[in-house]
C-alpha cells in the first residue's frame, strides 16, 4: 500500500496536491486543538479550581480548634447536642448509628461546604467531642458528603 502512495501522488495535478496538503494541514490542525491542546486547557482549568477549592476547605479546617485544648469548658457530648448543633448549622444527618462506648457512626449527604465545616468547628468547640476516620468527598457541582465517628 505505501509503494503505491508515491505513484498517485505523482498522478495527481499539481492543483489537486495543492489542495490535498491543505487539507491534510488543517486536518492536522484540527486534531491538534481537539486532541491535545483543548483537553490540556480544561485540565488546567480544572486543576486550578481543585486547587483553590481545597486552599479554601483548608483555609475553614484551620480554624478548627485543636483536640485537647481546653475541654474543662466545652460540654458533654450526646446525641441531643450532635442534632442541635446540625440543625443550628442547616446540616442535614443522612443517618447517626450508635457504635459502642458514647460514639456515632454519623452519615451527611449534600451539605455546603461552609455549613459542613462551621458543623465540625461548633461540635468541636463547644462539645467535649472528638472525631475519628473522616472521609469528606465532594460530588461535581461542589457539593459535599461525609462519613466520620464522633465520640
Amino acid at each position: 500500500m505505501m509503494s503505491g502512495l508515491p505513484n498517485w501522488w505523482m498522478a495527481r495535478e499539481p492543483r489537486e496536491q495543492l489542495l490535498l496538503g491543505i487539507l491534510a494541514g488543517l486536518a492536522a490542525v484540527f486534531l491538534l486543538v481537539f486532541i491535545l491542546i483543548l483537553p490540556v486547557q480544561a485540565a488546567g482549568t480544572s486543576a486550578r479550581a481543585d486547587f483553590d477549592r481545597a486552599k479554601s476547605d483548608l483555609a475553614l479546617v484551620s480554624r478548627l480548634p485543636q483536640t485537647g485544648s481546653g475541654s474543662a469548658s466545652r460540654a458533654p457530648f450526646d446525641r441531643a447536642a450532635l442534632v442541635a448543633v446540625a440543625n443550628a448549622q442547616s446540616v442535614k444527618l443522612t443517618q447517626v448509628q450508635p457504635s459502642g462506648d458514647g460514639a456515632f457512626s454519623v452519615w451527611i449527604d449534600d451539605a455546603e461546604t461552609r455549613r459542613l465545616y462551621g458543623f465540625f468547628e461548633t461540635l468541636l468547640g463547644d462539645y467535649a467531642a472528638t472525631l475519628e476516620r473522616v472521609v469528606v468527598s465532594a460530588d461535581a457541582n461542589g457539593r459535599l458528603s461525609a462519613q466520620f465517628t464522633v465520640r
